[in-house]
């Protein structure tokens, strides 16, 4: 083998190895900072329920969500769910804790400023139709600012 060609095989195999670990690296789990703030959502139903939220997503991964479900008869109610965000694999992930034992799973995108689209695609382990569960949130507000305990 001629010095070029060994040079060039050790240069690809440098180059391949180094995109390997690109790629292992973009698929840890990660905070999207664009999803943290407050933001406002709703979801209507086909039997006519209107499910209506407000979540507070934190830069440390934890959130908070405020729900009122609505039913044809105008009764209404009303309870919070808290639990863990996070981005991993390109999907958002949510866990309310400690009643879930799987995260729920979602496609997201960002169509509209400040307004980003969920598409639901596992729930409690299983797989969903994509757009079975589609809906949009959006921003009403920036993340309360956070409290450090122990500052430097």
């Amino acid at each position: 083998m001629t010095v070029e060609k060994i040079f060039t095989m050790m240069f690809l195999l440098f180059f391949l190895t180094g995109c390997k670990t690109m790629m292992a690296t973009n698929q840890q789990p990660y905070i999207d900072v664009k999803l943290i703030g407050v933001w406002s959502g709703e979801f209507l139903e086909t039997g006519g329920l209107l499910k209506r939220w407000t979540q507070i997503r934190n830069a440390d991964g934890s959130y908070t969500v405020d729900f009122s479900f609505t039913g044809p008869n105008g009764e209404s109610t009303y309870f919070t769910e808290s639990g863990r965000w996070w981005v991993e694999k390109g999907l958002f992930h949510e866990i309310s804790l400690p009643d879930m034992k799987f995260p729920d799973k979602y496609r997201y995108s960002f169509k509209e400023k400040d307004c980003v689209w969920f598409d639901l695609t596992e729930s409690d382990g299983f797989a969903e139709e994509s757009g079975s569960y589609l809906f949009r949130e959006c921003l009403i507000a920036d993340s309360p600012p956070v409290i450090i305990n122990n500052p430097i």
